[in-house]
């Protein structure tokens, strides 16, 4: 009975989890200028998947890094008597079997001799991806001594670097993504762009230092993550290069400028009307057309996040060793949950 009531209360507070990052989601929905504070604050978090960072921000919008308990002592270092942690989904893999009478059970439940069956390979089994909750803590709910917060939190550059930035920058996606031509020759107005074609950055020379480099990042975006994307909408292409631009330019710790901002907000209503015109259409006869509308937008809007997240999980370290002094260096690895 006592077993039964503890599965119950996880089950509930798995639940209300869910339905928190769904009402999370819902007000990034209504509200687009809440997505660019989350990318600023994911950028901090970009190991973690867009479903966490989001529950994260709404924990504990002042963290800064985080880690479970098991990560911190694994670093030499302790959480504090009398802390609470931040919920997290974390992924576990069960493994399931087929008995002697045919019954499902998971593995856990499986007798000394029904291992050895499942080891010997006579009873069939798989397993499947499942979540449960897990606990995280933020740096400043440890023990960790100030003196050591610059080897673990990264610092960001200073504006008379733009320059010297952007020209760092530019040599690393010439190495190792896309030729750069500083030309544009088809409207003054036009900053940047990337031809997926020819896989070429282009950039307007008639911007300073600061702008430049913004409009690097922001094509550096497409190229990185819409070369063979074909299936895009123009709109989720430039939700996703805002988006990515806004997080290296946290990390960086470069202004986010309200026109950025308000730029992030516009392409993002664009979007938001583009799947509400496919959504109408595709919605089947005997569902409310608000709500497939609803979660249609939600469902794209977490799909672009978690395209950003990967994409700037597996590039930035990178490009960070690429265009920071090498004595300014990068946090130390910890060890994080793979997160859903």
């Amino acid at each position: 009975m006592e077993k039964q009531t503890d599965k119950l209360n996880r089950e509930e507070k798995f639940e209300a989890l869910q339905e928190q990052l769904e009402t999370i989601a819902d007000s990034y929905v209504a509200d687009p200028e809440k997505i660019a504070e989350y990318l600023q604050f994911a950028s901090k978090f970009y190991r973690y998947s867009p479903t966490n960072t989001m529950l994260i921000q709404a924990q504990n919008s002042a963290a800064t890094f985080i880690a479970s308990f098991q990560a911190w002592r694994s670093q030499g270092y302790s959480v504090r008597r009398g802390e609470t942690g931040m919920k997290i989904f974390v992924p576990v893999t069960v493994t399931f079997f087929k008995d002697s009478k045919g019954d499902v059970k998971q593995i856990s439940q499986a007798t000394a001799q029904e291992k050895k069956m499942i080891q010997d390979k006579k009873f069939e089994s798989w397993t499947k991806l499942r979540f449960k909750i897990g606990t995280v803590f933020d740096i400043v709910q440890t023990n960790v001594p100030f003196a050591d917060y610059p080897k673990i939190l990264t610092p960001g550059v200073a504006s008379e670097e733009h320059a010297a930035i952007t020209e760092r920058l530019t040599s690393y996606i010439e190495a190792n993504v896309c030729d750069v031509k500083t030309q544009m020759s088809d409207g003054a107005t036009i900053l940047g762009s990337y031809d997926g074609h020819l896989n070429l950055i282009q950039l307007s020379p008639a911007q300073e230092d600061t702008a430049l480099l913004s409009t690097l990042a922001h094509e550096l975006g497409h190229a990185i993550m819409h070369q063979e994307k074909p299936d895009l909408s123009v709109t989720e292409k430039e939700f996703q290069a805002d988006a990515f631009s806004i997080m290296l330019h946290q990390e960086l710790g470069l202004d986010i400028t309200d026109d950025s901002k308000a730029h992030l907000a516009y392409v993002f209503n664009e979007m938001k009307r583009d799947i509400e015109r496919r959504a109408i259409k595709e919605a089947p006869e005997d569902v409310d057309k608000k709500e497939y509308v609803k979660l249609s937008q939600r469902r794209v809007m977490i799909f672009s996040l978690k395209e950003v997240h990967a994409t700037y999980n597996a590039h930035i370290p990178s490009i960070i060793k690429a265009i920071k002094e090498p004595s300014i260096g990068r946090a130390p690895e910890i060890e994080y949950e793979r997160t859903k």
